[in-house]
């Protein structure tokens, strides 16, 4: 699993600047966990992200797999949350059949190599699916989280998220590094 370097406060100040990021960690007084961190991440993705399909009041499911810390990082920051106008239900799915459910989907470094075949099925479904494994992004994954220069970074892969119908912010865009398939299709 990629493991990102604690973040200290002067991390979550541009963070509130750029991405706003969530209440739950801004209460915290030390440096952040690498979960928190990657929980932080998922909750600003949710923030800058619509999903066209989903009915006004209807949670946005957002399933977590192969990492409990990060999921419960997530339901710790979330609690008592919305994203516009709707809760975040937070999933920690077993099975990869039962991803289509999801409305975003972080999968651990440690678990992409077993969930290759279930992100297939997932392409052109509304899934927004995110990854801190090396190549998520150009092997089809939506957005890929890593570390430059000691700081977390994301890319997102453009063909991915059009072939999902999902619409991620300008904002969320402008601040990726943009990638695309490195495969013909």
């Amino acid at each position: 699993m990629t493991r990102f370097p604690a973040v200290g406060r002067g991390w979550l100040v541009a963070a509130a600047l750029t991405l706003a990021v969530a209440p739950g960690l801004a209460r915290d007084t030390g440096a952040q966990s690498n979960e928190a961190v990657t929980a932080a991440f998922l909750y600003n993705f949710a923030k800058f992200s619509e999903w066209t399909a989903l009915p006004p009041g209807n949670p946005i499911v957002v399933c977590v797999v192969g990492d409990d810390a990060v999921a419960a990082a997530f339901v710790d920051i979330v609690r008592g949350q919305t994203v516009n106008g709707h809760a975040l239900d937070t999933w920690r799915p077993l099975e990869a059949r039962t991803w289509r459910s999801c409305h975003l989907l972080y999968i651990a470094a440690v678990e992409t190599p077993r969930a290759a075949a279930g992100l297939g099925v997932l392409k052109a479904l509304p899934v927004l699916t995110i990854s801190d494994s090396k190549g998520f992004a150009q092997s089809g994954g939506i957005i890929e989280l890593y570390v430059e220069t000691q700081r977390v970074r994301f890319a997102i892969n453009v063909d991915a998220l059009e072939r999902s119908g999902l619409r991620l912010s300008s904002r969320l865009l402008g601040l990726a590094k943009i990638v695309r398939d490195s495969h013909v299709q």
